[in-house]
């Protein structure tokens, strides 16, 4: 029974690292695509989380297919996606 919990212990400490963007480089290109495709990032702020998530699942798409993406394109997609929502916070 300890060798589970250990086991379990371990998978949950190492679960979080398996679900994050591999390079913070392919982030910032998403980031950067969306910004370029939408100059008024305001209006893009006010159309919400769905209108967020719209525009990055479209550039994760473009760039994943040129080849720009190496890493896991929603791990990738979805930390875009909330640095996109914190800079729309302020």
């Amino acid at each position: 029974m300890k060798l589970f919990a250990i086991v379990a212990g371990i998978a949950l400490v190492a679960a979080p690292a398996a679900f994050a963007a591999e390079d913070a480089a392919e982030v910032d290109a998403v980031v950067a695509a969306v910004k370029s495709a939408t100059p008024n990032l305001r209006g893009l702020c006010q159309t919400g989380p769905d209108g967020i998530r719209k525009a990055v699942t479209e550039k994760v798409m473009e760039l994943a297919s040129a080849g720009k993406i190496k890493g896991n394109p929603q791990a990738v997609g979805g930390d875009a996606g909330k640095k996109l929502g914190q800079e729309c916070r302020g």
